[in-house]
């Protein structure tokens, strides 16, 4: 059966991305100044009728009506009447001044569609409300960090391995050279270790010179001594579970975590105890690696590194091939919900979506 094309999506939400992406207003109408909005949904004889968007260019007022369908005469009546009822509010001086410009959004018209416009003084666009869309997440993507993040895998197997660096740091040793010295490990292997110290928020970096954050000394003298150093303590672990439901999108590492916990999650609606392989599939797509980790190699090495942290920290448990959620990480899970909401809700709040 051949689908036929839609756009099933409200005119109120391609208007949304619009309003938050004025720059791709003013591209796609080919205005030459900046815009400004003075109203969107404007009430118009008392409350009946509303027009989409009122716009300032310059010295004009633009009037916009948006459409997600292809063009219909009725339009052209609808924006005679708005044009209108516009300039008896400017002779009322209860709107700005200014040139009128009409403008009528759709998505589709003829030639002789566009010459009727052209002789109600209206000009006819034609648009994509996908391409409204996609344009919106492209740069919402530039400046929200939730949107752009995506784990990395620095050969780091177990969260504890980066503790005898940690301990060197401690004791002043704060060169990559050195520190590979005191700790008998390669320069490649205290390299990624200091990686995912950092991104823990337990190490800092300035001028290739490392030092413990008030974390990381938190970190440190909750954990074990002499032989037990090298192993994550229950203090270690509650730390690091709480920074990470905090602050999923802290970094590529916590957000591996974030990714492995929430895969299972999904999963263990369908089946329980979950699959081994379901779990390479979805962590990739979860964690938007989908076109970087196509290897089989690299997928499972990946999701064997992240599910082994997310063991570390008790939030997951693995029984031969089958994986399991811990009651501590379902307690992680509600908290992780709660506080990526808050972070999301508090980016795309402060997220101005202005030319760059």
């Amino acid at each position: 059966m051949k689908l036929k094309k839609h756009n099933n999506i409200k005119e109120s939400e391609v208007e949304e991305a619009i309003v938050s992406n004025l720059f791709y207003l003013k591209k796609s109408l080919n205005l030459t100044y900046d815009v400004k909005l003075i109203a969107r949904q404007l009430k118009l004889r008392s409350g009946e009728q509303r027009l989409d968007l009122l716009i300032a260019h310059g010295e004009e007022l633009c009037l916009i009506e948006l459409k997600v369908t292809r063009f219909k005469n009725e339009y052209v009546n609808q924006i005679n009447d708005y044009r209108e009822q516009l300039l008896k509010l400017q002779r009322q001086r209860e709107l700005i001044s200014g040139q009128l410009r009409a403008f009528l959004l759709v998505t589709k018209f003829t030639q002789k569609e566009k010459k009727i416009c052209e002789s109600h003084n209206i000009e006819i666009v034609e648009y994509e409300p996908i391409n409204v869309l996609k344009d919106y997440f492209q740069r919402l993507s530039t400046v929200a960090p939730f949107l752009r993040i995506k784990p990395n895998d620095y050969g780091v197997f177990n969260i504890s391995l980066i503790n005898r660096v940690l301990n060197a740091l401690n004791n002043g040793i704060i060169k990559q050279e050195k520190l590979a010295e005191a700790t008998c490990l390669s320069k490649g292997s205290v390299h990624n270790h200091l990686r995912v110290a950092k991104e823990f928020g337990l190490v800092r970096e300035r001028n290739k010179r490392y030092s413990l954050t008030d974390l990381g000394d938190k970190y440190l003298s909750s954990g074990g001594e002499g032989v037990f150093a090298d192993i994550l303590s229950t203090a270690q672990s509650e730390m690091l579970k709480q920074f990470i439901a905090k602050a999923p999108f802290y970094s590529s590492t916590v957000f591996g975590i974030y990714s492995i916990v929430e895969s299972a999650f999904v999963l263990s609606r369908n089946s329980y105890p979950i699959n081994f392989n379901e779990l390479v599939k979805m962590f990739r797509t979860v964690s938007g690696k989908v076109s970087e980790w196509r290897a089989e190699k690299s997928q499972s090495t990946a999701t064997y590194t992240f599910l082994n942290f997310a063991i570390d920290l008790g939030l997951l448990g693995k029984i031969g091939r089958q994986i399991v959620i811990t009651p501590a990480g379902f307690r992680f899970i509600l908290m992780l919900q709660l506080h990526k909401s808050i972070e999301m809700i508090e980016s795309l709040s402060s997220t101005q979506l202005e030319e760059k």
